[in-house]
């Protein structure tokens, strides 16, 4: 089983991650799961999530996913994010999941989850990687 306590780490201490309130939730191989509160600084004008938050959210997930295949760098070739829903309140789960993996690409999926498990939003992204 792999150690990923530095990634978690560096993604923990990184300004926009810190300053948004991402918090890591589960790292393994191939999956991360990370989870935002709704607050009002990051609600829209209809005090619902803003998407920004949860666009931001799927990207960062899946690229500590992709870090998770052992490279030093990965970043967002193309991210297609559909909205299902909205979240007005409560603690909203975010998961990257692993699809494929070539020798310099990583083909992941995303999902935003509820506290209530209803799917708000859901996301297929190509990322670039760096050995």
């Amino acid at each position: 089983m792999m150690n990923f306590s530095s990634l978690i780490h560096e993604f923990e201490q990184s300004n926009f991650f810190k300053y948004i309130g991402f918090e890591c939730v589960s790292v393994e191989y191939g999956k991360v799961i990370i989870q935002i509160q709704k607050r009002p600084d990051i609600s829209n004008l209809k005090d619902m999530l803003h998407g920004g938050v949860i666009m931001s959210g799927l990207d960062i997930v899946m690229g500590i996913t992709s870090r998770t295949l052992g490279v030093k760098a990965a970043s967002t070739i193309q991210m297609e994010v559909k909205f299902v829903n909205s979240v007005f309140e409560g603690t909203t789960e975010i998961i990257g999941e692993l699809i494929h993996r070539s020798d310099h690409t990583a083909i992941l999926n995303g999902k935003v989850i509820d506290d209530q498990g209803n799917l708000i939003a859901y996301s297929t992204a190509t990322f670039r990687l760096y050995s």
